[in-house]
């Protein structure tokens, strides 16, 4: 699951995981949980996210790798929040080639108009501190910067789902699904 902040990526991947019966691996949820813990490591994790930053290239491309290498070859799994730059982009499809694992990657496009109105929402209601608005606008810079041409190397590989993610939750869903052609 692909997108700008706020596009429904955690959301999405939840129900697509279900609709699959298979695990979710969220790379955001990753990093906050690890930020929680106590130590030098946490607290840089913890100030990357607070910033709106990305962490570095490696250290994402090594979480989500580490994953890939831990499934048999029949499991299924989503990944939200992976690949948000082109090198980790090139590593998973490296990985995924490697693995011979064939994958889809899902673009839930929305507007940056709708990411301020979801994330201001999500701060009212989670309280998350990386939507703060100062981070917000960050955050959909590191997008511009990196997200996007991430997205466009999968375009370009031919493994690319765009779909628009500024219809109902319900909606978005069965779009995804038939975007994948899952029956």
């Amino acid at each position: 699951m692909m997108g700008r902040p706020g596009s429904g990526k955690g959301t999405q991947g939840k129900l697509l995981a279900k609709r699959l019966g298979c695990d979710i691996y969220s790379s955001g949820n990753r990093l906050r949980e690890m930020a929680k813990g106590h130590g030098f490591v946490a607290d840089k994790i913890k100030k990357v996210i607070d910033s709106g930053e990305l962490l570095p290239n490696w250290f994402s491309s090594h979480m989500f790798v580490e994953v890939l290498l831990g499934l048999a070859p029949e499991d299924a799994i989503v990944f939200e929040g992976a690949c948000r730059r082109l090198h980790e982009a090139q590593a998973f499809d490296e990985t995924a080639a490697w693995l011979e694992r064939p994958y889809k990657a899902v673009f839930l496009n929305i507007p940056d108009a709708e990411v301020e109105r979801r994330i201001a929402v999500r701060k009212s209601e989670q309280g998350r501190a990386d939507d703060a608005s100062d981070t917000v606008e960050r955050r959909i810079r590191e997008y511009e910067e990196h997200t996007a041409h991430a997205i466009e190397f999968f375009r370009e590989k031919g493994v690319l789902v765009e779909v628009s993610g500024e219809h109902s939750i319900e909606d978005v869903h069965a779009e995804v699904v038939r975007a994948l052609g899952i029956k």
